[in-house]
């Protein structure tokens, strides 16, 4: 029988029956001191080791390589463990949880609080590249930019923000990473449908169009809401998509001209 289905709990495993994960470095004197509490506590170790299964009762420790290695050195029969789901994202968060691995956000989408909470983090290392950069300013900058077109970071260059090409800019990669929403294809548009005619799935599909694509604004739309009342509107002597701004839908007169991508009359 397989242990698969122990994911999430709490076991006692043997130590054997555990291989190591990935290389860890630690003072001698601390793992053998920490060895030392583990046994005054009849070997028994609090913090259990975060292991995935590899076989049938065959494991990997993936975090907590500390705990591990003091078990090891303790020379511990069995060990407390608990078992993960061996998907990367699982083990990646496990990692960043027990503080093994820093956690990175991705510069394309994220908030201007977390923009300054990741460069004060930087600023404040010792011997940090960024020393010197007033992080409010950098931050000021970098969040009023376009960022979901950066594949890269050269653009902070040309903030004038206190970051520059080289090791500045380099320390950037140990928090930040760059996904840019543009990587994915394009949305194919649907097909033009007649307002005056079209069902209520259909505007709605012509509206989540426009929003996923990020088109005018339509984003920040309520396109639930905005497709029940132009669905429900008496549209019999409409000449042209302006009435639409005025149905107190979200819609305004800006926003008629994107609207032409997928209704006509």
């Amino acid at each position: 029988m397989s242990d698969f289905d122990n994911i999430g709990k709490l076991m006692h495993l043997k130590l054997t029956d555990i291989e190591p994960g990935d290389q860890f470095s630690e003072s001698e004197f601390i793992i053998k001191a920490a060895a030392e509490t583990v046994l005054q506590a009849d070997g028994r170790n609090w913090i259990p080791v975060i292991v995935k299964e590899i076989g049938d009762y065959q494991y990997q420790a993936v975090s907590n390589h500390f705990v591990y290695a003091v078990a090891q050195q303790a020379k511990l029969e069995r060990v407390w463990c608990i078992v993960i789901s061996p998907e990367s994202q699982s083990i990646e968060q496990a990692k960043i949880l027990a503080r093994e691995v820093l956690p990175k956000v991705n510069l394309n989408t994220a908030s201007r609080d977390t923009i300054l909470a990741a460069l004060r983090y930087l600023i404040s290392e010792p011997s940090s590249a960024l020393r010197g950069v007033d992080p409010i300013v950098a931050t000021n900058r970098i969040a009023e930019s376009n960022r979901k077109t950066w594949s890269n970071f050269n653009p902070i260059i040309t903030l004038k923000c206190g970051i520059t090409k080289g090791k500045k800019l380099d320390a950037l990669a140990k928090v930040f990473f760059l996904s840019s929403l543009l990587a994915s294809p394009p949305l194919p548009p649907p097909e033009i449908v007649s307002i005056k005619s079209a069902s209520r799935d259909e505007v709605f599909t012509g509206l989540s169009y426009l929003s996923k694509s990020q088109i005018d604004g339509f984003e920040a739309i309520d396109i639930e809401k905005s497709s029940d009342v132009i669905f429900s509107a008496s549209k019999g002597k409409w000449r042209s998509l302006n009435p639409i701004s005025k149905l107190e839908c979200g819609i305004d007169t800006t926003k008629i001209k994107a609207l032409k991508k997928v209704f006509s009359l």
